[in-house]
């Protein structure tokens, strides 16, 4: 009869620090993926799609990674304190009511580069076109994140 005695502490040992540090090797990635899409979303609110007046939605844009039982997730978006980032994203329809000066004897508004001055505006309908920086962001960013995944897992397995 034979017998063998195992000791496998070390070997589990060894396994969980392996994980552990694949873990952070892999958060620190999803992070340094994330900041490159928030700094290309900026890009575009800085004049590659949006010329900036206020800057606020550029300042409204987040990015975070987190963690749960199922892996990791890398999330960029904007803050939803600004009425007007959804309408530039996708585009859409705005209905105008008629204005008239409360105080005043006329409205005074700058159009096609010089000063209008009316007694009232008429009701009317604006079509703002779509004004992707989101979207568009992730499109051209997607292929990137995909390399360095596969590159940090190859590396993994070497």
């Amino acid at each position: 009869m034979m017998s063998a005695d195992v000791r496998a502490a070390g070997a589990i040992e060894s396994l969980e620090t392996w994980r552990d540090a694949l873990r952070a090797r892999l958060r620190r990635s999803f992070a340094a993926s994330a900041e490159a899409l928030l700094l290309s979303v900026c890009d575009k609110l800085s004049g590659g799609v949006l010329r900036p007046k206020s800057g606020a939605l550029r300042a409204s844009i987040r990015a975070e990674v987190s963690e749960d039982a199922r892996g990791f997730a890398a999330r960029v978006w904007s803050g939803g304190s600004l009425p007007y980032a959804r309408i530039q994203e996708y585009g859409g329809r705005i209905e105008v009511p008629a204005i008239v000066p409360k105080t005043a004897g006329a409205l005074a508004f700058g159009y096609g580069g010089r000063m209008v001055f009316a007694k009232r505006a008429r009701a009317h309908v604006v079509e703002l076109p779509e004004r992707s920086y989101m979207r568009t962001s992730l499109a051209e960013f997607a292929p990137l994140f995909d390399d360095g995944i596969r590159k940090l897992a190859a590396d993994i397995c070497r």
